[in-house]
């Protein structure tokens, strides 16, 4: 739907194409807003919104938190331990009322909204990859190459980093998640880009529509985007799930593995 928006719509998502409130018909098949503007356009223009803001956060935190939590657990000492008190403190922090603050600080933005999310996501990658790395490092097959003249960067490249990027991928994806009911939730607080098309913001039109809840009009206008932010999560929970079960037989066998070497 994200991908192929231009070809399964008629309507551009910001462009008055019909009379306000328009119940589904053939003309605007779930019917318009209080604008007038076509509301099927703007469900599948505003997955493109969700998931570029779910993939940005997930992408820069995970991989920027993982990449991270790596170096840290692998040169250890004053390193380690600064990364690790960051660490606590970001994950002790109440993240969804500083994100409400600090959007209001900023102001509304798109770039605002990534940065602020990447803020509050990057610190559990980050853990677990570091200790992820304080078990790899002390691998026999990774002392032996370090014996023979490995470099850091060869070892981190080579060994260390392939072996954590299955973890990586399936916190990459409760990233997104994460992210994209945390974009919802900001901009139906209106601390989003009023300009986007979300579906955080779509749901914010609609209930500030005083009588939204005494018409019909919540059927066409308040559900479609509240069912579609429902089923893109509950999507991302079963690829999660599933990517975990694919990976968990090969991190056992790595383990194992391991042991026999040892």
């Amino acid at each position: 739907m994200a991908v192929f928006a231009p070809v399964i719509t008629i309507y551009p998502p910001q462009k008055i194409t019909g009379d306000s409130l328009e119940p589904p018909g053939p003309g605007h098949i779930l019917g318009t807003d209080e604008l007038g503007l076509d509301i099927w356009s703007q469900i599948c223009y505003g997955a493109r919104m969700s998931l570029t803001i779910g993939l940005a956060v997930a992408v820069i935190a995970g991989f920027g938190g993982g990449a991270l939590g790596i170096l840290a657990g692998y040169i250890g000492g004053h390193v380690d331990q600064g990364l690790m008190r960051v660490i606590d403190v970001t994950m002790a922090l109440p993240s969804f009322p500083l994100l409400i603050v600090i959007s209001a600080f900023l102001g509304p933005s798109i770039l605002n909204v990534i940065l602020i999310l990447v803020i509050f996501s990057w610190a559990k990658p980050a853990r677990i990859a570091r200790s992820q790395t304080l078990s790899l490092k002390n691998n026999n097959y990774i002392i032996a190459a370090r014996n023979y003249g490995a470099k850091p960067f060869y070892l981190l490249r080579r060994h260390i980093f392939p072996e954590v990027l299955p973890v990586l991928f399936v916190l990459v994806i409760g990233i997104s998640s994460h992210a994209i009911i945390a974009e919802a939730g900001l901009a139906f607080l209106g601390l989003g880009d009023p300009t986007s098309k979300s579906w955080g913001m779509m749901l914010n039109h609609a209930t500030s529509f005083r009588s939204i809840y005494f018409t019909p009009y919540w059927k066409w206008w308040l559900l479609p985007p509240l069912f579609m932010l429902i089923f893109l999560l509950l999507c991302l929970a079963f690829i999660s799930r599933d990517m975990e079960r694919i990976l968990d037989p090969i991190l056992k066998i790595k383990k194992a593995y391991d042991h026999e070497s040892a």
